[in-house]
């Protein structure tokens, strides 16, 4: 499972896609996206956000972590006779920060294109 956020132009009472390459979604895993929308504070991921207020938050939360790197979290696995091995995948130190970075690039390149929402 992922969470997935797109950009939009509302079109009256339409929503249309404003970017239409193989870009047009940032898509993350739910664990890592869980932990980024965190650090943005936002806690209900089913909202639609003005794209200048979702640029606010978004700047306000990468200002907030600067010098700052997330932790690494190591990979781990875990394993019981008789059940399915699950592994965690863990993630690198400063996750959190690149992929905020990759969210505020994306979402500025939409609200070039016109973009007036991300959802």
């Amino acid at each position: 499972m992922s969470i997935i956020v797109s950009t939009y132009r509302r079109d009256g009472d339409k929503f249309v896609s404003v970017l239409t390459d193989k870009d047009a979604v940032l898509e993350l895993s739910n664990a890592n996206g869980r932990d980024v929308l965190d650090a943005l504070g936002i806690e209900d991921i089913c909202d639609s956000w003005p794209i200048a207020c979702f640029r606010a938050v978004l700047t306000v939360a990468r200002r907030k972590r600067l010098g700052h790197r997330s932790p690494e979290i190591p990979v781990t696995e875990d394993r019981e006779p008789g059940r399915m091995l699950v592994i965690d995948c863990g993630r690198s130190e400063g996750y959190i920060e690149r992929r905020l970075e990759d969210l505020s690039i994306f979402v500025n390149r939409a609200f070039e294109a016109g973009a007036t929402h991300v959802a």
